[in-house]
């Protein structure tokens, strides 16, 4: 594998490069799918000369929203030829979500699965901005409900284009997209990352995870998501293979793991944790997985790797900075800790007014890059929330953590899922990490709820494992003997299961908007006192 040059750092150049040297390499595996690395630059050439042809060019914003398939790739890799700026949408929003996002972006082009265009067709009369509706992989009249002026187009008809690389001027500071966060707190923001962005985060990524040109890379999390769109960027840096799911499943994991033969892959904690408490087989350690990130640090991490013979790492990083910002260099990781800064990273702990912390102290996280357009250049269209989270002249993560005297980070929680109680701070995440670790619990999540008194009240809501029973007064008395009593829940919840997204992040928003319940048990009312 080769190093890039700044000027060779546009993901078109790159792609071309690897179909040039290595062409007949597998480079993507879907389903009984082998798709080599000269197929997949071919087919997203003729997808970039038909956008072309069509009018649309550097510059331009074009909203995507796609599930993972074959078509995605040759989508997002032909907008990269030419320069055109593409915004990845989660394919779960709809109504002024989705509105906000297409408007936001000043996008003229839309590509959609054609099982999701019902939802811009539900909105059609409020994006003006749009003048072209790419349906993929195509739609017949009565499939498709849009009065508004559009320019409709089958995605199958852009495969006809030439094959040969598209003639563009695309540089290494252009904007190669524009990713939008989940907006939990406030309308999403769309954060704008460079083409040297794709290229230097994914390769940090290759190096701190080891993939080789013998590495099987992958992913079941959705590729509008950061996560799994740098590991199939880090995975073509490294001149591997990246295996595409098309979604989690808890029951297919290991299923596809086997089949695919795979060596690297990425989850999230969430799924982590499903993954660490389903029941044990005597085959958990028959697989070919050498490593598995999965952030953030669990206490399951060690008997999780001797379980499945892997190896566990941990990180952290925002989609702003780029991930990893902060990694382990050690074999053996320390129990909690993120690790220390990467080489092109400064990561300080701040105070609310932007005062350094000293050891062990908690505080904001904060960041700045050492590398040119190594981390998002702006929110787009959003200046004031651009000032506001780069204040002072560092990125301003959300998230609270400390590091110890010997420089290694720790993440405590994010700003918005923290609470205070009694004039206490609580780590939401270290209280759903006790409650987890009860062995009838599946998952769980924890949340402020108000209080008659001010300040915060702490709910929990919990999913059982299948078949088990749990009172609310068993959980207390275990959640009392393991933390402190200002953090032990005074709401439970049982529920069937928790709110997610589709990278299977808990969205705990909702749960706090459902607040107190009918089904609510409340620990004061039922009279139990707590051990301090």
């Amino acid at each position: 594998m080769r190093e890039y040059k700044y000027e060779e750092r546009s993901v078109g150049k790159i792609l071309e490069d690897k179909a040039n040297t290595i062409g007949e390499k597998v480079y993507l595996l879907h389903g009984d799918m082998k798709i080599t690395y000269k197929e997949i630059n071919a087919g997203a050439n003729s997808v970039a000369n038909s956008l072309l042809r069509l009018g649309i060019k550097k510059g331009h914003k074009v909203c995507v929203i796609m599930t993972n398939s074959v078509e995605y790739f040759h989508t997002w890799f032909a907008l990269a030829k030419i320069g055109a700026v593409m915004v990845p949408i989660n394919i779960a929003l709809k109504g002024s979500l989705l509105r906000h996002i297409i408007q936001n972006s000043d996008a003229s082009v839309v590509i959609v699965d054609r099982d999701l265009v019902d939802r811009v067709a539900f909105i059609q009369e409020e994006i003006k901005k749009v003048k072209t509706i790419i349906i993929v992989p195509d739609y017949s009249e009565k499939e498709v409900g849009f009065t508004s002026d559009f320019a409709l187009t089958k995605f199958v008809q852009l495969r006809d284009g030439s094959t040969e690389n598209p003639s563009t001027d695309v540089h290494f500071h252009d904007p190669m997209s524009i990713l939008y966060t989940s907006g939990t707190t406030g309308p999403s923001k769309g954060a704008i990352l460079s083409h040297c962005y794709h290229y230097a985060v994914p390769n940090r990524e290759r190096q701190f995870l080891r993939y080789q040109e013998d590495s099987v890379v992958y992913s079941c999390l959705p590729l509008f998501h950061a996560n799994a769109s740098m590991a199939a960027l880090g995975t073509m840096v490294a001149e591997g293979t990246f295996a595409m799911g098309k979604r989690f499943s808890l029951t297919t994991f290991w299923d596809e793991i086997r089949s695919y033969q795979v060596t690297h892959t990425n989850v999230l904690g969430s799924i982590f944790a499903l993954l660490a408490r389903q029941p044990r087989k005597e085959d958990d350690a028959n697989n070919p997985l050498k490593v598995m990130n999965a952030v953030p640090w669990l206490p399951e991490f060690e008997e999780f790797e001797k379980r499945f013979d892997l190896k566990l790492i941990t990180m952290y990083g925002l989609t702003e900075t780029g991930i990893p910002v902060v990694a382990p260099f050690e074999e053996k990781i320390r129990p909690r800790t993120c690790g220390k800064p990467l080489q092109a990273y400064d990561v300080r702990i701040f105070d609310d007014y932007d005062v350094e912390c000293g050891p062990n102290t908690t505080g904001e996280i904060v960041v700045r890059g050492k590398e040119p357009y190594g981390m998002m250049d702006s929110y787009y269209n959003m200046p004031e929330a651009t000032v506001k989270v780069s204040r002072n002249l560092w990125f301003h993560t959300g998230d609270f953590g400390y590091r110890d005297q010997d420089g290694y980070f720790y993440f405590v929680d994010r700003k918005k899922d923290a609470l205070r109680r009694s004039g206490e701070n609580i780590s939401s995440f270290e209280v759903e990490g006790v409650i987890n670790s009860h062995p009838k619990i599946l998952e769980s999540a924890v949340f402020a709820v108000p209080s008659e008194l001010g300040e915060d009240e702490v709910k929990t809501a919990i999913v059982l494992k299948p078949g088990e029973k749990m009172t609310p007064e068993e959980l207390i008395s275990f959640c009392n003997d393991r933390m402190a009593y200002f953090a032990v829940p005074r709401y439970v919840e049982f529920k069937e299961s928790l709110p997610k997204t589709p990278t299977s992040r808990v969205e705990k928003y909702k749960l706090r908007e459902e607040g107190v319940t009918k089904d609510t048990w409340d620990r004061v009312k039922a009279g139990i006192k707590l051990k301090r």
